[in-house]
């Protein structure tokens, strides 16, 4: 590895986090590289958005450090959080417009708040990225006028507005139909590879996670216990993997055996 390779575009070391007595990470540590897409599976409840949103700095761990390229998003200070966090967009599990604003109001928010481009200059973004998802016949109507996979479409334009280095899905296919759930992945794919963006997409749909994910990684009970390419994931001899990947009511998952998590 030479001096000029890129450091890891998203690194998370010996992150906990704790509720009062609550523990929800336990030492999760992952690194994500320049353009790839990381899936990151669990069980509902397992912390996998709370990741997203400790990478955001909306949440501070317990302990650990977590790293955004060179800045380390724990130490940051609020105005330097917020210019660092316009390299990140964010997708939210249920699209998160705004239903009092049209669909260019929704995309063009960032750039009105965080920029000083003009008028012009944004509608100009704004039909671009609308046409990167397929969605610039939209415009000018209503969040309300749309379909859930429209929504969804909208979200990820405006995630894509500030030209980001990495952009986090929290569970993108929720609440979708499985035709329009694939119609997402792939355009998930598309999108992350024409925009060279990294992802980290947080799912525990396992058609959706093999299909846009090109790294997985595993949590249970706070740490994260495999992580892999898919098709390593797929032969993984580890027992909760296993269980979790095939749907199984058999295995340690519901007996809360706590001999899975040793083996790596």
């Amino acid at each position: 590895m030479n001096n000029s390779t890129p450091p890891h575009v998203v690194e998370l070391r010996d992150v906990r986090l704790q509720f009062g007595e609550k523990k929800v990470l336990e030492g999760v540590s992952l690194a994500v590289e320049p353009q790839e897409r990381l899936v990151v599976m669990g069980q509902s409840g397992s912390g996998k958005s709370t990741i997203l949103r400790l990478v955001l700095g909306i949440l501070q761990p317990t302990a650990g450090s977590i790293f955004f390229q060179q800045y380390e998003i724990t130490r940051l200070k609020r105005r330097k959080l917020q210019q660092v966090r316009t390299q990140i967009g964010m997708v939210y599990q249920y699209s998160a417009l705004l239903s009092s604003r049209s669909v260019r109001d929704n995309i063009a928010l960032p750039l009105e708040e965080l920029t000083t481009k003009t008028r012009a200059e944004i509608d100009r973004i704004v039909d671009e990225k609308l046409e990167m998802v397929g969605m610039l016949a939209t415009k000018h109507q209503m969040p309300s006028e749309l379909s859930g996979g429209m929504k969804k479409r909208i979200s990820f334009a405006r995630a894509l507005v500030m030209d980001p280095e990495l952009i986090l899905f929290d569970e993108p296919s929720a609440g979708l139909d499985p035709v329009i759930s694939s119609v997402i992945d792939e355009l998930i794919i598309s999108l992350s590879e024409q925009s060279k963006v990294t992802s980290i997409i947080v799912t525990h749909e396992m058609d959706s996670a093999f299909r846009v994910g090109t790294k997985m990684a595993m949590l249970y009970r706070g740490s994260i216990i495999e992580v892999g390419e898919p098709e390593k994931f797929k032969q993984s001899k580890n027992p909760v993997v296993a269980q979790f990947l095939s749907g199984s009511t058999e295995g340690p998952i519901l007996e809360g055996t706590n001999d899975a998590i040793a083996t790596k």
